[in-house]
């Protein structure tokens, strides 16, 4: 007989622990982070290994955390949780926008700090960002303390902890490489001394009070959002009456190659870079004696960020509204950046990658792109059932995001043909366009169509136990978006709500539909994982590839009209 071995956390910990916090939050008085610690060790978070280990810090946990908090998530006793500015009033919290604003580095949440009562005030638009937001908070109170207790252990007097933090020997002291302390730095922010000093000074005990999270509170906030974008773009056309390209990525890849101003520009940011960053330089240099695979309309995209938003803004705003690009930043609503931009001016791209046949058909589009800073997991359904509830005809919805992925490296591209969610439990199979059109090579990795994906509740929300699961299942895309958008589609092209618990057939929807997902991490590794950082350089082109792939579709249907 076949011995199994058991894993210590299951599959359902993770349930058990879902359920334990989002009941408690129910309460409409304040929960103790301290009581959600318990199931959410259990469930051994592949984000959180060490969680248990009272010996040891899990520093790429802390890191983690730590870049997706308001940097005041350490000062406050109490955060309070709402979904728009009402529901805070209504609870006695009147003026919460007129608090100062603060900003995590890694993850996009409006929120407000009352410093002289402690108190922190987050915006949600979803299911997700309660998920997300509470999890962060947890293993922020866990690592912290357990830093707490470690640092009050190893220097018994407050003296010998400042000198050692004055010294730069706390690291070396504390057996930690020059890497992690690096990173644990960047984390803390430029008063990362002062916080270190908190961290030996005091435990946390945070407190959470979830003022309100209905379903009817999550609409009413898309739709002031949306009621925010037609108000900007009212003095150019109504935003109702336009036929769009749904697009949901990032405020960046779509801009780059839609104005292709970085190209235009190639040599005063060559010259800049050459100055001020000589190891970017070197980078150039090795692209053109073809020793890096980099492309070099890829580099110069990359670079271009150190410019767009200081010595190069101006010209770049003017160029932007040259072609009628229309950039909304987000409101308190929802902190969703939007970017529009009229589908005719892609005759203007500079990107040679891209190929218009037909310049005379394309300059007579009157469709338009509509992309969205992607959203945090459930609150893509809200944005785009929103959207596709009150515009004149969506032409194609495009989704381009990043994924932990099983089975690949980090660069690889995936592109998915069926999608599994476990806020429904529905599988999705669908016809993804981008599994029979990709006309472009992807130099640094693979692009593997026809896969499977899972969109999880949450980034902390996933266990070996659940990885294993997928995988047996050959599902290796783990993303938080697909599931929800794929929701939304299925009420646009069926003449019911979506169901739960079954197979969904989108291979007939109203409008083109694609997906693409690009590996930012990967789980079974542990040199990358979700705490590792950011793609930087060496992901700029699997992300610029789907962009690119995205605008070909748009061009060929737009041309064949």
């Amino acid at each position: 007989m076949e011995t199994k071995i058991l894993t210590p956390a299951t599959v359902n910990d993770i349930d058990f622990h879902v359920r334990t916090y989002r009941t408690a939050l129910k309460s409409n008085l304040e929960v103790t982070i301290n009581s959600l610690v318990n199931s959410h060790l259990k469930m051994e978070s592949i984000l959180h290994p060490l969680g248990s280990n009272s010996k040891k810090v899990d520093l790429s946990a802390l890191i983690y955390s730590l870049l997706r908090l308001p940097h005041q998530t350490d000062q406050a006793l109490k955060i309070i949780v709402g979904q728009n500015l009402d529901i805070f009033t209504q609870s006695g919290y009147t003026n919460v926008d007129q608090w100062p604003e603060t900003k995590a580095f890694s993850r996009r949440r409006s929120c407000f700090y009352q410093s002289s009562k402690h108190i922190l005030a987050c915006f949600t638009a979803s299911i997700s960002d309660i998920d997300d937001l509470v999890n962060l908070l947890i293993a922020f109170q866990t690592e912290w303390n357990k830093f707490h207790l470690i640092l009050k252990s190893k220097y018994k007097n407050p003296l010998d902890f400042q000198n050692s933090l004055k010294t730069n020997k706390l690291s070396q002291e504390l057996d930690i490489s020059e890497n992690d302390w690096n990173r644990l730095i960047t984390a803390f922010g430029p008063q990362y001394k002062l916080r270190l000093k908190r961290v030996f000074q005091q435990s946390l005990n945070l407190r959470i009070q979830l003022l309100a999270a209905s379903w009817v509170n999550y609409t009413k906030t898309t739709q002031k959002w949306w009621k925010h974008i037609a108000i900007h773009v009212s003095d150019h056309f109504h935003i109702s009456r336009q036929q769009i390209y749904f697009v949901s990525s990032n405020t960046h890849s779509l801009m780059n190659l839609f104005t292709g101003f970085a190209l235009k520009n190639q040599n005063k940011i060559l010259s800049l870079i050459k100055t001020d960053r000589p190891d970017l330089y070197a980078v150039w240099e090795q692209i053109q004696s073809k020793e890096s695979l980099l492309q070099s309309n890829d580099f110069l995209y990359f670079v271009f960020k150190f410019y767009s938003d200081n010595l190069l803004k101006t010209e770049f705003l003017e160029y932007q509204q040259k072609l009628g690009i229309i950039s909304i930043p987000n409101s308190h609503f929802l902190d969703v950046d939007v970017q529009i931009f009229p589908v005719k001016n892609l005759i203007h791209s500079a990107d040679s990658r891209l190929k218009i046949s037909k310049p005379k058909t394309l300059v007579k589009s009157e469709a338009l792109i509509f992309n969205v800073d992607y959203p945090l997991g459930f609150s893509a359904y809200h944005v785009l059932t929103e959207i596709l509830e009150n515009v004149q005809k969506v032409k194609g919805v495009y989704i381009l995001s990043k994924a932990a992925v099983l089975n690949s490296q980090i660069g690889d591209i995936q592109a998915p043909r069926l999608v599994f969610d476990e806020h429904t439990q529905n599988s999705y199979i669908f016809k993804n366009c981008f599994n029979s059109f990709f006309p472009f090579v992807n130099n640094q990795g693979s692009i593997l169509t026809n896969q499977k994906a899972v969109s999880v509740l949450g980034t902390f929300l996933e266990n070996e136990a659940l990885l294993k699961n997928y995988f047996e299942n050959n599902i290796t895309i783990i993303e938080m978006e697909s599931g929800p958008y794929l929701n939304a589609i299925t009420e646009a092209s069926y003449d019911q709500q979506t169901p739960k618990n079954t197979i969904i057939d989108l291979n007939n929807t109203p409008f083109d539909l694609g997906i693409i997902n690009y590996t930012s991490d990967t789980p079974y590794s542990q040199a990358q994982n979700l705490g590792s950082g950011s793609l930087s350089l060496n992901g700029i082109e699997p992300v610029n590839l789907g962009s690119l792939a995205i605008l070909q579709r748009i061009i060929n249907l737009e041309e064949s009209i």
